[in-house]
């Protein structure tokens, strides 16, 4: 039930912006389907780092496992703040790497 009602929730406020957008800020549907892409774009470069960051980080917990007496648990990847570090990695480098360069 708890889910039905975070969709729910998600579904009227997106309903709501679309309607803000298009009445009060005058966009245009094409513009909404550019910003999609562009989302998708966005979430899919913080997956990437997601995945790097886990990767990375497992390979130094097994490199401090096995080069040093220290035990360090894989469970410190476990984090949902590393979701939140990624999201803003690739936030910051797609947005980087989508700007124009200056002349």
């Amino acid at each position: 039930m708890s889910q039905l009602f975070l969709l729910g929730l998600a579904v009227a406020t997106s309903l709501i912006a679309y309607l803000v957008g298009r009445g009060a800020l005058g966009l245009s549907l094409p513009t909404l389907a550019s910003a999609v892409a562009r989302a998708f774009e966005l979430i899919g470069m913080s997956m990437l780092f997601l995945a790097i960051n886990v990767a990375v980080g497992l390979f130094l917990i097994l490199a401090v496992r096995t080069l040093t007496p220290v035990f360090l648990s894989v469970y410190l990847l476990n984090d949902t703040s590393l979701v939140g570090i990624s999201l803003v990695q690739g936030l910051v480098f797609e947005t980087w790497r989508a700007r124009p360069p200056r002349s």
